[in-house]
């Protein structure tokens, strides 16, 4: 089943009005799931709201945060999310950063004391526009060594996210909008260490620093207080103008040349098309928004917890 991209973005906004979200912060934090929806990113998109609805049900999340700024520099701002969601303190946080590296050549931004920011490419995106390459993390701001008895060092980190983009003249960027942790559990990865040692302690060293980086720097509250339970994250962006290191323009064709002449080649073995970090979810962007985004079994479960929370019906579904 389908469902019509713009119809959902306007259910989802009144699902964040109905929780006591201001319209324009619904409707901000509604694009940012909607978008992911639109490029097939499973773990997120408006599956989250099973996570966001009871957070601001239960007065964890601040509905009408203040954003405030802690500190600033011309090439580097932070921000305190004053509770809030995580995505408005995260874009303000990554929008300012772009004017400054726009102005400065680099900039880098970090925000606190604020909720879940969601799938990192979409502020990785925000920046290719801008023609800008990026790189973020996030994660938790809080780190207890983990008590079970058999826990091993694998479980010191959970599943924390790292982004890298860049721009293009033309066609898809490259989005590498990864989580850095590349194993379902702690027997996963043991399992997988005897054929790819390689891939395995690239995941453990990815995943300590996203959420030593992201988390445990971005999500100090030295200087501010945190009132609400779930502000517990932190956020990294740094921002590069290409052109402070060369020519912006070419830069950008040649990224373009390299990613469309590489999905000439043949896939992958075991695929069905030849794709980069980002070229199938540009592609899928474009489809659905024209013919609707498909709703599998699980996603629509969760839709439907929604619907039974909030009694807003969700718009019709088509085959």
């Amino acid at each position: 089943m389908k469902i019509n991209a713009d119809e959902l973005l306007d259910w989802t906004t009144r699902v964040f009005t109905h929780l006591d979200v201001p319209d324009k912060e619904a409707a901000h934090i509604a694009r940012c799931l909607v978008d992911v929806d639109l490029r097939g990113i499973v773990s997120h998109g408006t599956r989250q709201l099973r996570r966001y609805v009871p957070e601001f049900q239960k007065g964890v999340i601040n509905t009408h945060p203040e954003i405030k700024i802690l500190s600033g520099t011309e090439v580097s701002i932070r921000l305190d999310g004053d509770g809030g969601a995580g995505y408005l303190a995260a874009t303000q946080a990554v929008d300012t950063a772009c004017d400054k590296a726009r102005e400065n050549g680099i900039a880098m931004a970090t925000s606190c004391n604020h909720g879940h920011v969601g799938s990192m490419g979409i502020y990785a995106r925000r920046a290719s526009a801008r023609g800008l390459v990026s790189w973020g993390v996030a994660g938790g701001a809080g780190w207890g060594k983990p008590k079970e008895e058999d826990a091993t060092v694998w479980d010191a980190m959970r599943s924390p996210p790292m982004c890298f983009g860049i721009p293009v003249s033309d066609g898809p960027p490259l989005v590498a909008d990864m989580n850095a942790n590349l194993f379902n559990g702690t027997d996963h990865a043991a399992s997988a260490l005897e054929d790819y040692p390689k891939a395995v302690f690239a995941s453990l060293g990815m995943k300590f620093v996203s959420t030593m980086l992201g988390g445990i720097l971005a999500g100090s509250v030295d200087q501010t207080e945190r009132t609400y339970k779930a502000a517990n994250r932190g956020f990294l962006f740094v921002a590069i103008d290409p052109s402070e290191i060369g020519n912006a323009d070419a830069f950008k064709g040649e990224i373009s040349r390299i990613i469309k002449q590489s999905r000439e080649l043949s896939p992958i073995p075991g695929t069905d098309s030849a794709e980069l970090p980002g070229s199938r979810e540009w592609q899928r962007e474009q489809d659905w928004q024209r013919n609707g985004i498909p709703i599998p079994e699980a996603h629509l479960e969760i839709l439907q917890t929604v619907v039974s929370e909030t009694g807003l019906e969700l718009p019709p579904l088509s085959p």
